[in-house]
């Protein structure tokens, strides 16, 4: 039985690899993050995270989780045939071409896949084999199945927004709403979570009460499939971290009620609550996207020049600022004991001594500190540091 159980594993661990739609979200990862770099060196000057950040942050965390919550559902039982995989990665592939990561985000792809399910005709056949069986399969799939799906998937997006969310952000610049430059944060993933799923037929044999969830087959096998997770969130009224962490505990929250709707639906037979979680999981995560959204808009800008000081929009790895500890969100409001209005007057204070840079900075918590560094012939020329600026050049309309 044991060798049955790790045949069925390496098989469908290799499916995850053979899957078209683990490339496209490969791909799009590396093209984020492509994207990401030249609007950095546009308004700023500098990369500030290499391109491969992109694929480093998004690939590994959602492998991870991924796999951890794919005990729930195999634990579950929960069943998915090929037809609705088929189904729901058609639907991830069209929501790609509205080129806007959020969406490609299981709420929204198994929300329509669920609406195309409904629609699709009892009797329809198109002559050709395979797509009659996937036909098939969507018309047989269980509500419950689908929902429990979306709940897990929706508690996934949680926990990697709450742990890798706020990680790396990039800095942006906007014009505020009196015409003043102002800058944001934005975190822009897209987590790859495979997602262990038992499909009818192959070789693992039925239980007496396992699988719990799904159709009724006699045998059945595993399949690693592919999930992308997408998530981007501008941040300008607060720093990242808080912002983008709290929109992760709202996502969990949602993810919990939908586990919860559709859990008392299965027990108690009732197929229209899991119709309720499975909406409610779609137009949930467009109401948590749209409430932050607009409380961003509404609030005060926290990136902004000030008459005293300089606010930190962002610090470069690597470079001597984050050696010395700096952090975004804070005040420099001194470099080598000349007081800053600008950041002309910054750069004008560091030729002061070529060799050696002492900064007086105000923390979140509203003390200040001194941090002091010797500098190097072969180390960046302005320490790292980014603040917001004037953008001289036109800005091109952005697709994200």
């Amino acid at each position: 039985m044991i060798d049955i159980y790790v045949k069925e594993l390496l098989r469908g661990t290799a499916a995850l690899f053979l899957h078209p739609l683990s490339y496209l979200f490969i791909v799009l990862a590396f093209v984020i993050g492509v994207k990401r770099v030249k609007r950095e060196r546009k308004e700023f000057k500098v990369k500030v995270h290499p391109v491969i950040d992109n694929l480093l942050q998004s690939f590994f965390p959602g492998l991870l989780v991924g796999l951890l919550f794919s005990v729930v559902l195999f634990a579950a039982g929960v069943v998915v045939p090929m037809g609705m995989i088929a189904l729901i990665g058609v639907m991830y592939a069209l929501l790609a071409l509205t080129m806007k990561t959020r969406f490609l985000n299981p709420a929204y792809a198994i929300g329509l896949a669920t609406v195309a399910a409904f629609i699709v005709p009892q009797d329809a056949a198109t002559g050709v084999t395979l797509l009659d069986e996937w036909m098939r399969d969507i018309r047989n799939t269980p509500i419950d199945t689908l929902a429990i799906l979306m709940a897990l998937l929706v508690l996934q997006e949680g926990v990697l927004i709450v742990w890798k969310g706020a990680s790396r952000t990039s800095p942006r610049l906007f014009k505020g709403k009196r015409g003043q430059f102002v800058g944001a944060h934005e975190a822009t993933r897209l987590w790859l979570v495979p997602q262990f799923l038992l499909i009818p037929g192959g070789e693992l044999p039925v239980g007496h009460s396992w699988p719990y969830i799904g159709l009724q087959a006699v045998s059945y096998s595993i399949m690693l499939v592919p999930f992308a997770i997408g998530f981007r969130q501008l941040n300008t009224h607060s720093l990242p971290k808080e912002a983008i962490k709290a929109t992760g505990k709202q996502v969990i929250s949602l993810g919990v009620l939908l586990a919860i709707i559709t859990a008392v639906g299965f027990l108690t037979n009732l197929p229209l609550l899991a119709v309720v979680a499975i909406i409610g999981g779609t137009v949930g995560r467009e109401l948590i996207t749209m409430i932050n959204s607009q409380r961003d808009d509404n609030g005060r800008p926290f990136f902004t020049r000030r008459n005293n000081g300089l606010v930190v929009l962002g610090v470069v790895p690597s470079t001597p600022a984050s050696k010395m500890g700096i952090a975004v969100g804070e005040i420099v409001i001194k470099a080598n004991g000349k007081s800053l209005k600008n950041e002309r007057d910054f750069y004008t204070a560091l030729q002061i001594n070529a060799a050696y840079c002492k900064l007086e900075v105000l923390d979140h918590k509203g003390e200040v500190r001194f941090v002091q560094r010797s500098l190097y012939e072969n180390e960046h020329h302005e320490l790292g540091l980014l603040f917001v600026h004037e953008l001289v050049q036109k800005r091109s309309s952005e697709v994200s």
